[in-house]
């Protein structure tokens, strides 16, 4: 797990920025220097699971994130309209604890989360090669909402029959 914590601000959300191409750690190390808590969340061989993509905080109620926008590695910082993108610090705990299972079990990687595409395997004949949706996992089953006759129709599969694209 990489992140940085610092005092803990009591703040219930993060936001989120966008770094150069490739350069999250950079950008991460950079906040850091600045006294913003950091989280980069990491997928497999140590790769971003959201490439491009870090979430900071600051470490004190009183600490700005204006320089956060001008940081070193750091394109912008997301907005929408004119409102900096807030991720929910119960989401960033989240991930967290996601990150942590997959590195204690392995298997639960191959689990595709809600909202991944999929496609079906040629293990599940009948519908061999048709994608659709993750709409709930769990730790054999998966649901796919799939586009069957015109509409979107959730059928439940192994997950060995499925995989993510």
């Amino acid at each position: 797990m990489q992140y940085q914590t610092g005092d803990v601000t009591g703040s219930t959300f993060w936001y989120l920025a966008y770094t150069e191409s490739r350069r999250e750690p950079y950008a991460r190390e950079q906040l850091n220097r600045q006294g913003y808590e950091t989280y980069l969340p990491l997928y497999g061989r140590g790769e971003p699971l959201f490439p491009r993509y870090i979430f900071f905080r600051p470490s004190r109620p009183t600490q700005s994130i204006a320089p956060a926008r001008s940081t070193r590695g750091i394109q912008t910082v997301v907005r929408f309209g004119c409102m900096y993108a807030r991720v929910p610090h119960s989401l960033i705990e989240h991930i967290k604890e996601q990150e942590v299972l997959r590195r204690n079990d392995p298997a639960a990687a191959r689990i595709p989360q809600a909202g991944q595409r999929v496609r079906v395997k040629t293990s599940a004949p009948v519908l061999a090669g048709l994608e659709g949706l993750v709409h709930s996992s769990a730790q054999q089953r998966v649901i796919v909402l799939m586009e069957i006759l015109g509409r979107q129709t959730p059928v439940r599969m192994q997950v060995e029959n499925i995989e993510v694209i």
